[in-house]
């Protein structure tokens, strides 16, 4: 289940990436303006969680590159030499490459409870899967910097937290890996009794890492359906206006 939301966020980042960032650009100065301050936020945590990764995995972070000083306009992450004896470079890559969906997903949550918005991360959702979209749009405060801001932040982060087609390629090692060894020793752990303390700890833990996981990302799923609609409605009238 942890999977398939992941699959769902990565998803609904692109959607908002191509039906929202993308019309907004343009050769006007004041278009490509546009879509920087619209980038900004969420590429830096982009490639923030990049290194986040790398260190976690081991490895120094040599350098950090904003989409703006990067010739290709992507940004860039470069590691540097490990930290730790145990550093295996295809697990700091995948690790690395994967790792801005789940903090761009908290950062939203978070973002959500610091600008104290009139509905809770859980009502939310709810909400959303219930199909009230609607009644929590009209029920934001639009008087209200912090509404604005949020819409913005979100789509900014939104719109950059799916891996790139490259960062994805390089973490199928490390998916493939971690998948195996996770059903390994899950079956590992299950083949103890009931009553062995180790598999009691174990199921207990992991029982709240993956409902932890998967409300983190259930929430950057909402929030992005959320600020996508009126993301697409600007995106849209800007699209039809000359570039």
């Amino acid at each position: 289940m942890v999977a398939g939301e992941a699959v769902v966020l990565y998803w609904a980042s692109r959607l908002v990436f191509d039906r929202v960032l993308q019309p907004v650009a343009g050769r006007a100065p004041a278009r490509r303006l546009l879509v920087g301050i619209l980038r900004l936020p969420g590429n830096l945590l982009h490639e923030c969680s990049h290194a986040i990764g790398y260190l976690l995995a081991g490895y120094r972070v040599k350098q950090i590159i904003p989409f703006f000083a990067d010739p290709e306009g992507r940004g860039v992450c470069r590691p540097g030499r490990p930290w730790s004896p145990l550093a295996l470079p295809w697990l700091a890559t995948g690790m690395a490459a994967l790792l801005p969906l789940l903090t761009g997903a908290l950062a939203l949550q978070g973002l959500w409870l610091w600008l104290n918005m009139p509905v809770g991360p859980r009502q939310l959702t709810q909400g959303l899967v219930e199909g009230h979209v609607g009644a929590i749009l009209l029920g934001l405060d639009y008087r209200s910097w912090q509404t604005w801001l949020f819409i913005y932040v979100a789509l900014s982060i939104g719109a950059e937290l799916a891996p790139s087609d490259i960062d994805l390629k390089k973490s199928l090692p490390a998916v493939f890996v971690a998948a195996a060894g996770g059903i390994v020793l899950i079956c590992a752990v299950s083949s103890l009794g009931p009553e062995v303390p180790l598999r009691h700890a174990f199921d207990v833990y992991l029982g709240w890492l993956l409902n932890w996981t998967s409300s983190i990302l259930d929430f950057g799923i909402m929030a992005l359906a959320l600020v996508g609609i009126p993301g697409a409605l600007i995106a849209g009238l800007l699209r039809a206006r000359p570039r």
